[in-house]
């Protein structure tokens, strides 16, 4: 019994490890889409004079840069120690492509087209849908809950 136990317990931080690569795939990935198109990334919200587009906009900048660095942190903290991440990761990696859904809606409703831009810069598909939806999908290997 002690072996299967030893068994699984291995296996699990392998899971944990894989799932933490994966996440730290996907950040350098969300990097170098940021280094790629820096303005869609790096720009002043505040230069916007629609007040609501300008909230949109800061928000999206503070997830974006949560994004980009919080989930990584979260996911090696649980291979390094068992310290309950679970909250802080899934609010890390949705708040960015929750923000990005919120200012689609605002511009589809203003009649500018829905998630348009990703005919023009398909990659983007990549670090606004398809990344943060896998980092939510393996959340379950790379945090911990509370028991």
């Amino acid at each position: 019994m002690e072996v299967m136990t030893k068994d699984l317990a291995i296996g699990s931080t392998v899971e944990k490890r894989v799932a933490a690569v994966a996440v730290t795939l996907f950040t350098l990935a969300f990097w170098l889409v940021i280094a790629t198109f820096p303005r869609f990334f790096l720009f002043n919200p505040f230069d916007t004079e629609d007040t609501l587009f300008r909230f949109e906009q800061i928000i999206s900048t503070f997830a974006w840069i949560t994004y980009a660095s919080l989930p990584v942190l979260f996911s090696w903290l649980r291979t390094i120690n068992s310290r309950p991440t679970k909250l802080l990761y899934l609010i890390s990696a949705g708040l960015w492509p929750l923000s990005v859904l919120a200012i689609q809606i605002t511009m589809a409703a203003r009649g500018f087209g829905f998630y348009l831009y990703l005919v023009s810069y398909p990659i983007l598909a990549f670090t606004d849908i398809i990344a943060p939806l896998a980092m939510i999908a393996i959340s379950k290997e790379v945090v911990i809950n509370k028991k």
